[in-house]
């Protein structure tokens, strides 16, 4: 039996019995957890129009495909288990699998990417990542018991996995595309500053200095380059560094607040449930439990 989903240049044919699927959407994600059964190798034809992350969980062992007409050939072990594709890459071949495997397959949407500066240009096959497989494992947890803070949490998700992933690209860090202003090396600049530690007490003056020009110009061409003011870009950094380690339970909120650089506890309860409607403590509930 072949799953398949066709459109002028989009496909995705799947070879093997579906024996059981969870489907969740979210704002920036669109997520599926699927089990298959098999007589032997599977064929695979795919083309999609987003960002696939896939991890493969159980019992496959080995992909033999074709990449935008390029063959790879890879085994796949328990540490080296995830693959990322690029949005309408091509790819066409077959997997040696168990009887019974199963696998996770995470789409992004391409603009939460395009936004944040990243873009990814290449596969990456057969690749490890112990954090970013265990936020997969958060997530596909999250995904099958989906509740009313499930948006929330793949939207936090979603920031944090593209951070792991342009890590593991080792191609790029994150990549600006200014639309004025700045010039990209010093927004790069400024930006890596502000992201080596959440925790500084950034000042305009500070910024500018980095980027080696005056405070008054410094926030006219930043907020020309990103969309935001300096304040705000760092802000919104910190909200989203704050879901992250908000995921780790050995960290109490006072931890979180003082890492991401807000001056105490209730300041960071305060913003943190303006930003995503709840508090810290009942998000870290909700994607801890």
């Amino acid at each position: 039996m072949h799953d398949r989903l066709d459109s002028q240049a989009q496909y995705r044919e799947v070879g093997g019995e579906l024996v059981s699927g969870v489907i969740v959407d979210s704002r920036t994600t669109h997520v599926e957890v699927l089990a298959r059964r098999a007589n032997g190798p599977i064929t695979w034809r795919f083309r999609q129009p987003r960002l696939a992350l896939f991890w493969f969980r159980n019992g496959l062992k080995e992909l033999h495909l074709e990449l935008d007409g390029q063959r790879t050939h890879s085994g796949i072990q328990q540490r080296t288990n995830l693959a990322l594709f690029p949005a309408s890459t091509s790819i066409e071949g077959e997997f040696d699998v168990a009887p019974y495997f199963d696998y996770m397959v995470v789409f992004l949407d391409p603009t939460v990417a395009s936004d944040a500066g990243y873009h990814f240009n290449r596969p990456l096959i057969s690749f490890g990542n112990e954090d970013l497989q265990h936020s997969l494992s958060a997530l596909c947890r999250e995904a099958c018991n989906a509740d009313n803070l499930y948006e929330l949490f793949a939207e936090g998700w979603a920031m944090q996995a593209l951070v792991q992933l342009a890590r593991a690209d080792g191609s790029q860090t994150v990549r600006i595309q200014p639309r004025g202003g700045l010039a990209p090396a010093s927004l790069r600049h400024v930006i890596d500053y502000i992201q080596t530690d959440l925790s500084n007490p950034f000042t305009i003056e500070g910024l500018a200095q980095v980027a080696g020009i005056s405070p008054r110009h410094f926030m006219r061409a930043f907020r020309e380059s990103t969309g935001q003011t300096p304040l705000r870009f760092i802000y919104s950094l910190r909200l989203n560094q704050a879901k992250l380690f908000l995921l780790d339970p050995s960290r109490t909120t006072t931890e979180v607040a003082l890492d991401c650089g807000f001056s105490h506890a209730q300041h960071f309860c305060t913003a943190f449930k303006k930003a995503t409607g709840v508090t810290p403590s009942d998000f870290r509930k909700a994607v801890t439990r």
